[in-house]
């Protein structure tokens, strides 16, 4: 497939195919992505599955503290929760996809099967180019950059095909069947923006700056500025402030972390700042706002 195909598939696959499922699992699918030369990103972790396809180069993938060697063919997993980075010094083409399970529609049994295997299974599968996922996979790219509107169920059926047979060269082989019909979706703007904020909320405990997550987007940082100011009109620190103080308040709510951890896994620099933003936004320190809502 040529460059154009790529983006014109992963731009409708964005705009349609948020929800899939076979008749035993069911998908949410944050992103369908893919980027023509990949060369490193920051150590990061996401709350969701996230499987790449190496198409062509070579680098490596370091999953905690297990480093793997890519090359052209090599298939592998992101898991839930796990810190991980990508890394090539020349340059990869990758196609990825990041999605979770849906626990309410899928049938319980395969539901956990399916987690299980993905969380024990291989992390990287070597030579997939023939496995039959990543003819799924290829051939979901090409009917979808025709924007094939009046075929979106076919599109439904390779989606939920291609997402259930994931997890046969990483852990196990099953059987899949048509999926059910999928929920309305979002535009492709606004899947770029769910996918930046859940990179942010799955990353609040580090330094976080939007050259980074532009980065990891694909786009300058002009562009990410833009989108989030489109988006109800907060800047990028204003939304990221927001977050960490989301975070930092469910757990004061929540938990019995000292005041100091809770600035640190929220992405404070220190308990001082965290006291003064968070008096400044609630009206409230930290300290008296957990008694309250712990009384």
């Amino acid at each position: 497939m040529n460059v154009e195909a790529i983006n014109n598939g992963s731009r409708f696959l964005n705009e349609m195919l948020t929800y899939c499922r076979t008749s035993t699992l069911a998908f949410r699918v944050h992103y369908w992505d893919w980027r023509q030369l990949h060369y490193s990103n920051h150590v990061h972790k996401h709350s969701f599955y996230e499987v790449c396809y190496v198409m062509t180069g070579e680098g490596e993938y370091q999953d905690e503290d297990t480093v793997y060697d890519l090359h052209a063919g090599t298939l592998f997993v992101s898991r839930p929760g796990v810190w991980h980075q990508i890394r090539s010094e020349t340059g990869m083409c990758l196609i990825y996809v990041a999605y979770e399970l849906d626990q309410l529609g899928s049938r319980e049994e395969e539901y956990v099967r399916y987690g299980e295997n993905l969380e024990t299974g291989d992390v990287v599968f070597k030579d997939a180019l023939d496995d039959r996922a990543i003819h799924y996979w290829l051939g979901l790219y090409h009917h979808a950059s025709t924007q094939p509107y009046h075929e979106i169920e076919d599109l439904r059926t390779m989606a939920g095909l291609l997402l259930a047979s994931l997890v046969r060269p990483l852990g196990y082989e099953r059987d899949v069947s048509e999926p059910n019909p999928a929920k309305p979706t979002d535009s492709t703007r606004y899947a770029v923006l769910r996918q930046s904020k859940q990179y942010i909320r799955d990353n609040l405990s580090r330094p976080l700056k939007i050259e980074e997550v532009a980065e990891y987007m694909n786009l300058s940082t002009r562009q990410l500025s833009r989108l989030f100011q489109l988006d109800g009109g907060d800047t990028f620190l204003t939304y990221l402030r927001n977050e960490r103080l989301k975070h930092a308040e469910m757990m004061l709510k929540t938990s019995i972390f000292p005041l100091k951890e809770i600035a640190a896994h929220s992405g404070f620099q220190s308990v001082h700042y965290f006291t003064n933003v968070f008096t400044e936004r609630m009206g409230i320190p930290p300290g008296e706002y957990r008694r309250v809502h712990l009384d």
